[in-house]
């Protein structure tokens, strides 16, 4: 999502690069810089990062240091990973496009199993079965009745520490049981959904039971084929997005020599920040929220806060996210189901008044959804309860997490980058003297 302080004023890129207008408009339409709309519609912003390359470029080789820093804002590529590349088309797991996995119906499981470890499993739908530990199960239990939606993120943050207790850590380190504990830990989220249904707590899967079946059964929905297919869908097009915030951070903790468990809390820490993560919350409770009739009178929120907010116009997706709109597609589908049916009626308007006000966003101000709005769109669909969105992206990504743990692990060295000292600007703080300090009285 592209931050404010992530964007130059047309003033500000003229004084750095020293050129003319004409000579911006040269390099925008030459992809070269990209731009972005001003909130007042009429005038354009222009990436940092893009003027700070051109820069450098103009200038001659950049110091080390200056390219460094330059590459943490969505810049160069800064390790090397054969899990996931980024795509117009969306990512690419292992040279398979996420969308068409997911509109193929390939099971979750089996995409897990390919981030893991590299292989392609079709007929991979159901992990062999694993009682979550009792002293999880305790835990767990201190909390029925009292998760409210926004605090799902934070619970699912918890349970991969109480996972890595009772030396299970440990055991996943010295053992080599990577696989084996993520699979336990998937589900134990899944579960976790159950604090959102009607049950209020945690539900245990069940035999034969894949993490989509759970996720929909926990969260009181009807588990029929279709919703299967679509919960399913969501999970594989949340499974990994490359060197995300929360992804680098697994990675961070994993070149500590730090356990699986461990190192996807430190993900999940990093997911649930106001920048990233919480975009599904803040859709549900912010953009839409009750009444949906009235989404018109929201469209300045799009225009002012769509991308710090709500996650629209992903900077790696300038053109529009696949997977969001592929999750819009399934959402449309089951809007349909409910109508010739004739059952939810007031759900399938809903859904109906959503994903009309999306479309007139995208045309009048080319606010494309991201990720966060395809998940919260999908799960109200199929009548989840809201905060299931935020549950579904964390453990969909969860997959992703571990495989890039498992592979930061063969890489063998700590990820420790150097900061470069200095005030900012800032006026350095005066320290006091003796005779400036009050005398005690």
């Amino acid at each position: 999502m592209t931050q404010q302080n992530d964007l130059m004023t047309r003033e500000e890129v003229l004084a750095l690069l020293e050129i003319k207008p004409a000579t911006l408009y040269a390099y925008v339409s030459r992809g070269l810089i990209r731009a972005r709309p001003h909130e007042d519609g009429r005038k354009s912003l222009y990436l940092r990062r893009d003027v700070e390359r051109l820069g450098t470029r103009k200038r001659g080789r950049a110091p080390t240091g200056s390219v460094a820093e330059s590459t943490m804002r969505f810049g160069d590529p800064v390790l090397h990973s054969a899990i996931t590349q980024i795509t117009p088309h969306g990512p690419r797991y292992r040279n398979r496009l996420a969308t068409d996995l997911a509109s193929a119906g390939a099971s979750f499981e089996s995409v897990v199993h390919l981030l893991m470890t590299g292989i392609w499993q079709d007929s991979l739908a159901v992990w062999s079965p694993q009682e979550t530990p009792p002293d999880v199960l305790r835990f767990l239990s201190t909390y029925n009745g009292e998760v409210a939606s926004a605090d799902i993120g934070n619970l699912l943050g918890m349970v991969p520490f109480a996972l890595a207790m009772q030396g299970r850590g440990p055991r996943e380190i010295a053992d080599g049981s990577a696989v084996q504990a993520a699979r336990l830990m998937l589900h134990c989220m899944a579960g976790c959904v159950g604090f959102l249904g009607p049950k209020r707590a945690y539900v245990a899967r069940t035999a034969d039971e894949t993490v989509a079946a759970q996720i929909l059964r926990a969260a009181g929905a009807e588990v029929t084929p279709e919703n299967l297919r679509a919960v399913n869908a969501a999970l594989v097009l949340t499974a990994d997005n490359e060197l995300a915030p929360a992804t680098f951070a697994a990675r961070v903790a994993a070149s500590t020599n730090a356990d699986l468990f461990s190192c996807v809390a430190a993900a999940i820490g990093s997911h649930i920040g106001f920048s990233t993560g919480t975009s599904t919350e803040k859709i549900e409770t912010l953009l839409l929220c009750e009444p949906l009739d009235a989404l018109d009178s929201r469209k300045d929120r799009v225009r002012e806060y769509g991308a710090s907010l709500f996650a629209f116009n992903h900077p790696l997706y300038p053109g529009g996210d696949a997977r969001a709109d592929l999750m819009m597609q399934l959402a449309e589908l089951a809007t349909q189901r409910d109508e010739a049916a004739g059952i939810d009626t007031q759900r399938a308007a809903g859904t109906r008044l959503t994903l009309d006000f999306l479309a007139r966003m995208r045309s009048e101000l080319s606010a494309h959804p991201g990720l966060a709005m395809g998940i919260v769109v999908l799960a109200r669909a199929l009548g989840l309860p809201d905060g299931t969105a935020t549950a579904i992206w964390v453990i969909g990504r969860s997959a992703g997490w571990v495989a890039h743990v498992m592979e930061q692990r063969t890489q063998a060295f700590m990820l420790r980058p150097r900061a470069k000292y200095g005030f900012g600007g800032a006026i350095e703080p005066a320290v006091a003297s003796p005779v400036d300090t009050p005398k005690a009285k």
